[in-house]
């Protein structure tokens, strides 16, 4: 990283010769719409994908932390896709949404419902890769969670029940409070994720020249990549490699520095 931030500085497009201009490549990343609109689709990203992946992560651990007959098996089902490898998952998933003939517009074909262009058009290019997103990565959160869950001690909510406390507020007075240094953990975990996905635009929107219909899935990472390595312009891309290592450091800080009023370490 450090050579990032010395390169930042720098013009370098290769070979061995650099050239220090300050902060213009800051200024050029700043001043350039489509910057701003990548860093836009970066955090649009990173906020849907959190909220439903821990939402989902938390509600399916609700139900599958009892202990009832197969609910091994759902777990597994639910959390087989996160081992698989997001390269192939996107792979499979192009085909599936492909226009022409993908198996998704078939199979509305056949219904006679209306098709789409999917990962072709500006408008559903972005949600159909959060929804594929959240689909894998979701059951490594109910895991988490799962696991959260049965340390809760049975007493706590034996001991809310006396005192007269029915489902909903032994969730937000036990429950939650007991999951909290989970819930923090799985916050940073996908917040991190998020800012950083690259693979999954990388393979369903375009490969080296991608990006979706008119930039409309061009995430900061993956313009990090084009520059670098299409364009070679090693001294922006490290430019906007350092601003991309910053708000992940803001935002982890300030949930570092923010757990102070919500995580609770103490429950037993």
């Amino acid at each position: 990283m450090i050579m990032a931030v010395a390169l930042s500085f720098t013009n370098y497009s290769g070979g061995p010769r650099f050239r220090f201009i300050g902060l213009k490549n800051y200024i050029v990343a700043f001043s350039d719409p489509n910057f701003l609109s990548y860093l836009f689709v970066t955090f649009k990203f990173m906020t849907i994908t959190v909220l439903f992946q821990i939402g989902l992560g938390l509600a399916f651990a609700l139900i599958l932390a009892r202990n009832f007959r197969a609910c091994s098996i759902y777990r597994g089902i639910l959390y087989l896709p996160n081992i698989l490898s997001s390269v192939a998952v996107g792979l499979a998933f192009m085909f599936i949404f492909e226009p022409s003939n993908g198996f998704m517009n078939q199979m509305l074909n056949s219904l006679g419902l209306p098709t789409s262009k999917w990962l072709a058009s500006s408008k559903s290019s972005l949600s159909v890769i959060i929804t594929i997103a959240i689909w894998q990565n979701f059951g490594y959160y109910m895991v988490l969670f799962i696991g959260g869950l049965q340390n809760i001690s049975i007493t706590l909510y034996e001991a809310a029940e006396m005192d007269g406390a029915g489902k909903i507020k032994q969730f937000f007075h036990v429950t939650l409070p007991g999951l909290s240094p989970i819930l923090f953990y799985g916050l940073t975990i996908a917040i991190i994720r998020g800012f950083q996905v690259f693979d999954y635009i990388y393979i369903m929107t375009g490969g080296q020249q991608g990006g979706g219909p008119a930039g409309s899935t061009n995430v900061l990472a993956f313009d990090i990549y084009l520059n670098a390595f299409t364009f070679f312009r090693f001294g922006y891309a490290s430019a906007e490699s350092v601003v991309l290592m910053i708000i992940i450091l803001a935002v982890t800080f300030l949930q570092s520095h923010g757990q102070k009023k919500w995580v609770n370490y103490d429950i037993i």
